[in-house]
């Protein structure tokens, strides 16, 4: 299957499914949508799109990556491009609950690329802008690219809606570091709380931080340093460090 975009038209039919599953969660995705005259349209790029099975965030992302190579400017902007390949892989990555589609907020599905507080959370282009903002070493943002596609988690609401935080590589290491628990492939359970040494608290200390460092002129090793003593049980004891992977 050839990637094409969504018009205008054809993303308002999409978002009135998904409307739609709050009172009939059982209905069948509006697959005629991605060919139609009226409700898609062709994009300027040969794109293999064929629906599979992602079995993590990072591996859709590497996907994603290597589809967009034909033109990633161009289409890596466009809303339509990734509100169609949200519906093209609807089937495949949207969970079920007992027989019933469970998608969410719409912003999941139907990209809000202006907005990085949603675009970060868009299942397919979300993945993909963190992914590209690490590609030279994305063990970096594991932390943030862990888990199932359906599932962002709060490290992705937290660092990646601001886009001052999710290029910079300390501060995705350093989420890595403390978070990502390497030998189970997973973060940490119990990310969500405000207590000392969570991501909230991270994300406070990030804003004081700033006043009076470059975060982006630092390696993951001195931001940890500036760190106060309560993340100390996190990256010194079940996360040690992995050589090489971080700086």
């Amino acid at each position: 299957m050839l990637a094409r975009r969504l018009t205008a038209q054809g993303i308002e039919q999409f978002d009135e499914f998904l409307l739609s599953l709050r009172d009939d969660p059982r209905r069948d995705a509006p697959l005629h949508l991605l060919t139609g005259a009226e409700s898609s349209a062709a994009i300027d790029a040969e794109v293999d799109a064929e629906p599979r099975v992602f079995h993590s965030r990072l591996e859709v992302a590497e996907h994603l990556s290597k589809m967009l190579r034909v033109d990633s400017s161009a289409l890596r902007r466009d809303k339509g491009f990734w509100s169609w390949l949200g519906l093209a892989w609807f089937e495949s990555i949207c969970p079920i609950l007992e027989g019933r589609w469970q998608p969410g907020e719409r912003y999941r599905w139907i990209a809000e690329l202006e907005d990085p507080r949603k675009s970060c959370r868009h299942l397919l282009a979300g993945p993909y802008q963190i992914f590209r903002a690490h590609r030279d070493d994305p063990a970096r943002a594991l932390s943030l690219l862990s888990g199932p596609v359906s599932k962002t988690g709060p490290l992705v609401s937290l660092l990646a809606s601001r886009p001052s935080l999710v290029t910079c590589r300390a501060v995705v290491g350093v989420a890595t570091r403390l978070y990502y628990d390497h030998q189970h492939g997973r973060n940490r359970s119990g990310l969500g709380g405000r207590g000392p040494g969570s991501p909230r608290r991270l994300v406070d200390l990030l804003s004081q931080l700033d006043l009076t460092w470059d975060l982006h002129s630092l390696t993951t090793e001195e931001l940890l340093e500036l760190l106060p003593a309560e993340f100390d049980d996190f990256h010194r004891s079940q996360n040690a460090r992995q050589p090489g992977l971080f700086d």
